[in-house]
């Protein structure tokens, strides 16, 4: 129902002017309204408006009514009269709830977004962002996997990420973040200041600034580093870049990037750590590779099933 037909309806109601069905409406969308949010439009109003209510209530109900019925829906008529001059505004808000958009990237796939306030962002492999139709007065989003934000400047407006295991709030500046499941996660910074809090500890800001990176990795304190922003951006130029990774995280890289299944013969090889950077190559090639380094054995099942084992020992 629009705001306008409302308020008509409301004036028929007070007028008794409504039909049948026009006043069942009335009393049921009151009534709902009530069981949903009680007292919330008495107590949004100042305090004036709401002793000037409560006093025509009160008045009505100490005059002598022949049926309860009569008074019980008189009560709704002065509640009517109170929507229709002082709350029809907040009630109208309270009525229209929210709505979330979701964006996401799949796997084997790399997208690029623009938001409703124009920042920009590239959402890797796997990954997804949610945020509120709101979003250019409320600039908050939740982040699942990773991501390359450009932040348009907005000093009135916090431009704000939530992962599972931190928080990043900026107001204007380009960085990366990584929050994949399982895995270190990670901030990135390549221009400008961020403020960062954990999750576990969110009273602790944490600030960094160009060529920051800040660590985050299981039942250990966040760590800062300091790196290139070539290494930052080098998932969105097709490069894969490995630090000291175990084949564990190197996996779910190859998972995301490539669409395949890796599956190891034993665990203790994910945690066999591997140092390497690949550009444009496909996934054959850099299991070759990290297969020779390590002396392992690659079984190719289907194309998009591997199967990841120790080799022989002659």
């Amino acid at each position: 129902m629009q705001k306008e037909d409302f308020i008509t309806l409301a004036h028929k109601y007070v007028q008794n002017k409504c039909s049948l069905s026009e006043k069942e409406a009335v009393e049921t969308f009151f009534l709902r309204q009530t069981e949903r949010e009680q007292n919330t439009i008495i107590l949004s109003l100042n305090e004036e408006k709401r002793n000037t209510i409560l006093q025509k209530i009160k008045t009505e109900i100490n005059k002598p009514k022949k049926k309860i019925r009569s008074l019980y829906f008189k009560i709704i008529q002065i509640a009517a009269i109170a929507i229709i001059v002082l709350a029809i505004p907040l009630l109208i808000t309270r009525s229209t709830s929210k709505s979330l958009i979701t964006q996401s990237a799949a796997k084997g796939e790399i997208k690029t977004l623009f938001l409703p306030d124009g920042s920009q962002l590239i959402l890797n492999s796997n990954s997804s962002i949610t945020y509120s139709n709101d979003f250019k007065d409320n600039r908050k989003l939740i982040l699942k996997g990773e991501a390359y934000f450009k932040v348009v400047r907005n000093p009135n407006s916090p431009f704000t990420i939530e992962t599972l295991q931190f928080i990043t709030k900026v107001l204007g500046t380009s960085f990366t973040i990584k929050a994949y499941e399982n895995y270190p996660n990670s901030i990135s910074v390549l221009s400008g200041k961020v403020k960062v809090n954990s999750i576990e500890n969110p009273n602790q800001n944490i600030f960094l600034t160009k060529n920051q990176q800040l660590l985050f990795q299981k039942s250990q304190v966040p760590q800062v580093l300091n790196d290139s922003r070539e290494d930052f951006l080098a998932w969105t130029k097709n490069i894969v870049v490995l630090k000291n990774t175990s084949l564990g995280e190197t996996a779910e890289i190859l998972r995301n990037k490539f669409n395949v299944t890796i599956l190891f013969d034993n665990p203790k090889l994910e945690k066999l750590r591997i140092t390497g950077k690949f550009k444009d190559e496909n996934i054959t090639t850099v299991l070759k590779s990290i297969a020779e380094v390590k002396q392992l054995e690659i079984n190719f099942q289907t194309p998009n099933k591997i199967f990841i084992r120790e080799k022989p020992k002659k």
